[in-house]
């Protein structure tokens, strides 16, 4: 990236150590701080050291309110002030002490925040209260609104922690425009007045926040916060609105399961926070990289966190990065990393816009250029009124006159031409005796050769007619240019176009692999895969009442067809029903069924004489009645399994 911007600020903070950590004996062996020089120095196991430097390096004694007031914060919030986007966020491995640092609160035995010590209170809520003194300090004109917003990114899914209605599954979606880059669908802004009603908002969210307890932390962030501040600031005597962002995040630290020990669900969360993780990692690495300009994709999309923090990081926004680690040699790894990374990210350069409203960016733009034209239009008329002057004189005082033109401001094409001119006018002039003898001659010259430069109406008019052609063709080269304009235009805005569909293509494509996502681990329950299951449910009922109506009419009827030649019953009934005589011209093709079935009672009612037809050409057509009852009764023995 071009060094041209502002860089991304980095600061590094070491913890102090635990009471438990002091208790089970750990030691901190690996890391050396200094802060005088704002480097921080990293030992291996074999005595090899890595040393890094920062903006600003903290040890394990600074305070919460020293920590700030080194940070200078308050230079920072006067930027949002005057119409700038800025961002703070807390980076490191899970136990560095990130959450402390950005909240400051004490977590009772439910994982609820609690403040038992103003002095501790973190980074947000003095930034907040910070926020409203400057607010205070603006003329009385300007009348400033802060909306308020509080998201987690929890498994890859964004919740609003001030809406009740949406912090359970599936969460709010992100969606992208051409105007506000990424953003959240249907996220509530609360409008704030104060510093109390933001904080109030503040901790009614963090209540919502998921954390738990594992090896590595007692009350570990489970998700990946963002608190963002919208201010609006509208002057009435100008009518100009400007607006700015502030955003402060606390990122989910990243994991070791040999750490955490964490399993089943707790398990799962480590990998989609680590998943986040990476990606941001590999933001920062691609930026870092691409200090001589050459142009890389930068896989913003690949996590909904990067996605959101896309203007922070190499983007228009103001950044302070806080890489927290902790002094444990057990934190070597994470330590070493974090420090790493944190390296890249101070390598990365933003640039800061200041966020003025189109139209009176316009408006001002209008101004400008209106007085630009008034001044202008003063000159050359001052101009105009000096020539005219000039030209009923003789050439000497015409000379005279034209110094004085000269020292008027104009443009350089205009002043040569009138340099030009009078050098002209100073070379003809009557006093060289070379050219002129007499003023006779002189006086005829300045009738007939001289008339160039006096200005007659003659030569007047040929030059306007040159000038006017001039024009013209300037006009018709201009008309040329702007239709090349319009249609470099036109090709503009059909490529943004399509870049606004292929996005709203990739949106569409990442909702259905969430989706598919959410069926394969068990989560199918949208509305949409509910209404598909109660259809599928629906029918396979229609399908249960004609079964047993069909069942129920085969009960009710006499007669079962045999197909294709079988002869064998599965069902118990038998042919008692039926006690007609085997007809000598009909095929034996139907058979009556009862449940209460003797093969022998029903071989001595059968008809002494028939002749057997079968279905098939199996059997002969003519059967004696013997070879008839003979061949029923194997049928029948065999089909009835008693």
């Amino acid at each position: 990236m071009e060094s041209k911007g502002t860089r991304i600020g980095v600061v590094v903070r070491v913890r102090p150590f635990l009471n438990k950590e002091l208790k089970s004996g750990c030691t901190n062996d690996r890391i050396e701080v200094n802060s005088d020089d704002k480097t921080i120095t990293v030992f291996s196991d074999q005595k090899q050291q890595k040393r890094f430097e920062f903006d600003e390096v903290f040890d394990e004694s600074i305070s919460q309110e020293v920590l700030y007031n080194q940070l200078k914060l308050d230079n920072l919030i006067k930027k949002v002030i005057e119409g700038y986007n800025a961002t703070i966020f807390a980076y490191g491995p899970t136990g560095s002490g990130k959450t402390y640092t950005m909240e400051g609160y004490d977590y009772d035995k439910n994982l609820k925040p609690v403040l038992r010590d103003e002095l501790k209170l973190g980074l947000i809520p003095r930034l907040v209260k910070n926020l409203f003194e400057e607010i205070k300090k603006a003329p009385k004109h300007i009348e400033y609104t802060v909306y308020c917003t509080y998201i987690q990114i929890y498994k890859e899914n964004i919740y609003d922690l001030l809406n009740p209605a949406q912090i359970k599954p599936p969460g709010l979606k992100l969606r992208w425009n051409q105007q506000e880059e990424f953003y959240v669908e249907n996220l509530f802004m609360h409008p704030c007045y104060s510093a109390n009603e933001v904080l109030n908002h503040y901790n009614s969210g963090l209540k919502n926040r998921i954390t738990s307890s594992h090896n590595a932390n007692t009350t570990s962030s489970r998700s990946h916060s963002l608190l963002t501040l919208n201010i609006e600031a509208m002057d009435s005597e100008t009518g100009s609105i400007l607006t700015s962002r502030l955003q402060l995040v606390d990122l989910a630290g990243s994991e070791k399961v040999s750490q955490t020990g964490n399993e089943g669900s707790a398990l799962k969360e480590s990998i989609e926070i680590n998943k986040a993780l990476f990606t941001l990692r590999q933001v920062i690495s691609t930026l870092a990289s691409m200090r001589d300009g050459e142009a890389s994709f930068v896989p913003y999309r690949d996590s909904k966190l990067t996605s959101l923090l896309k203007p922070s990081i190499g983007g228009n926004s103001y950044c302070l990065m806080i890489a927290c680690i902790a002094p444990l040699d057990s934190f070597f790894d994470d330590n070493l990393s974090t420090l790493a990374y944190a390296t890249k990210a101070a390598c990365i350069s933003n640039e800061p816009i200041k966020n003025i409203d189109p139209k009176t960016k316009v408006i001002k733009e209008l101004r400008k250029e209106v007085k630009r034209l008034n001044f202008e239009l003063k000159l050359a008329n001052q101009q105009i009124m000096m020539l005219t002057e000039i030209v009923n004189l003789d050439p000497k005082e015409q000379a005279t006159r034209l110094k004085e033109v000269e020292k008027l401001p104009m443009k350089a094409e205009n002043l040569t031409r009138i340099q030009n001119l009078r050098s002209n006018i100073e070379s003809m002039s009557p006093s060289s005796p070379l050219k002129w003898q007499s003023q006779t001659a002189y006086s005829k010259f300045s009738d007939a050769e001289f008339s160039d430069f006096s200005l007659s109406p003659e030569i007047l008019s040929e030059k306007l007619y040159d000038s006017v052609k001039m024009i013209r063709d300037l006009m018709n080269s201009n008309k040329k240019l702007k239709d090349v304009v319009s249609d470099l235009t036109q090709q503009k805005r059909a490529l943004e176009a399509e870049n606004i569909q292929l996005q709203n293509e990739n949106q569409d494509l990442q909702e259905k692999m969430e989706a598919l996502e959410n069926i394969v681990k068990g989560k199918g329950n949208s509305s949409k895969i509910n209404s598909e299951i109660w259809m599928l449910q629906k029918e396979r009922e229609g399908l249960i009442k004609r079964i047993e109506l069909l069942e129920k009419e085969n009960k009710t009827t006499n007669v079962v067809p045999i197909n294709k030649g079988e002869w064998g019953w599965k069902s118990k009934r038998t042919v008692l029903r039926g006690r007609k005589h085997i007809d000598t011209v009909k095929p034996l093709s139907v058979v009556v069924s009862d449940r209460h079935y003797d093969p022998r009672n029903t071989i001595g009612r059968v008809t002494p004489k028939a002749v057997y037809r079968p279905l098939t050409q199996d059997y002969p057509i003519d059967m004696s009645k013997q070879e008839a009852i003979n061949t029923l009764s194997q049928i029948l023995m065999k089909g009835m399994p008693y």
